[in-house]
């Protein structure tokens, strides 16, 4: 019996502690990794692979530290010219129009920031924080193609922390947040009608809306959640330790929280890890890449699910395939 038991116990064991792994393998970054670049008077919209898509005619303002140019995969893009001026591109690289999200505030504001998904169905611009005497606030609009605009968010002592719109673009979540202890995620239709608020007990770093919408991921730089969207339930939880975390997003089909840290010093992430939650079975996959990453925007990394268990992280120098088993 003795010898029966002890067998036993290290079969448990063996199941529970060594029944998951998770390999990674790197790969060509994918088409949807674009390129953005000013040359002289020229902006070019580019592959990873150099093919350029689009490029169109503009003047810049030497050495403007918040110059930048948002790409989307369809070749259209947007540039941000100064700190709440935007110029909207269309996919043959002519202006559709430009676009001031200044507030006007006479003590002063962030520089303005964008969110859109990948096609550029829904864009959100947004103030992350502006000032008001001694408060903090922040504001944050959905912006047509055509001439209009619409106010869905305005916190007077909360500042933005982050701001994710749903790949299909019919979803927004706002992050806000005050103090250490009063952050929430605001998450509402494409047409700025609030559907739920839900609160996170650490100061949020990113967001991620999974499929349509319907759940949304919240991370700090150690801890991950996800919650139901219709029912404000936590789906899973998980805490991580060591690098900080850099983007976590869920599959709903697998029931699993992907999640990467590593160490990010300008545009090189370095020190990466991949961790695989498998939240039904309570189990944790997790891998070290041994390689770095150029990674130009957080916002842009996305997780596509290309079978059970099997995951690729897109939005980088490289693509990152994950082939997780439990």
């Amino acid at each position: 019996m003795k010898t029966i038991l002890i067998t036993f116990i290290l079969s448990f064991f063996t199941v529970s502690l060594f029944g998951q792994s998770l390999q990674i393998s790197e790969a060509s970054a994918s088409v949807n990794h674009l390129t953005a670049t000013l040359t002289g008077n020229s902006i070019q919209i580019a592959e990873q692979n150099g093919s350029v898509i689009n490029s169109g005619n503009y003047k810049s303002v030497a050495n403007d530290p918040s110059f930048k140019i948002y790409p989307m995969q369809n070749g259209a893009y947007i540039v941000r010219e100064n700190i709440a001026n935007f110029v909207l591109f269309d996919s043959f690289g002519s202006v559709i129009r430009p676009i001031s999200n200044s507030t006007q505030s006479q003590d002063g504001e962030k520089i303005s920031e964008l969110a859109t998904d990948p096609l550029g169905k829904t864009i959100v611009l947004y103030n992350p924080e502006v000032r008001n005497g001694s408060k903090r606030g922040s504001q944050a609009n959905i912006i047509d193609l055509e001439n209009s605009e619409r106010d869905v968010f305005y916190r007077e002592d909360q500042e933005i922390k982050a701001v994710r719109v749903a790949e299909s673009g019919e979803f927004i979540a706002i992050a806000s947040g005050k103090d250490d202890n009063e952050h929430e995620v605001t998450v509402m239709d494409r047409y700025g009608n609030e559907i739920r608020t839900i609160t996170f007990d650490q100061e949020i770093k990113g967001l991620n809306l999974y499929g349509s919408g319907s759940t949304l991921t919240v991370f700090s730089e150690g801890r991950v959640a996800v919650y139901n969207v219709g029912s404000g339930e936590r789906v899973g939880s998980s805490s991580f330790r060591g690098a900080p975390l850099q983007f976590a997003n869920y599959s709903g089909s697998d029931q699993t929280i992907v999640g990467l840290t590593g160490d990010l010093i300008g545009t090189t992430l370095s020190n990466i890890e991949v961790k695989v939650i498998n939240v039904a079975a309570r189990k944790i996959a997790s891998q070290k890449f041994s390689g770095s990453v150029q990674v130009s925007d957080l916002d842009r990394i996305s997780l596509n699910r290309t079978g059970r268990f099997n995951y690729t992280l897109t939005g980088m120098s490289k693509d990152l395939k994950l082939k997780a088993s439990f």
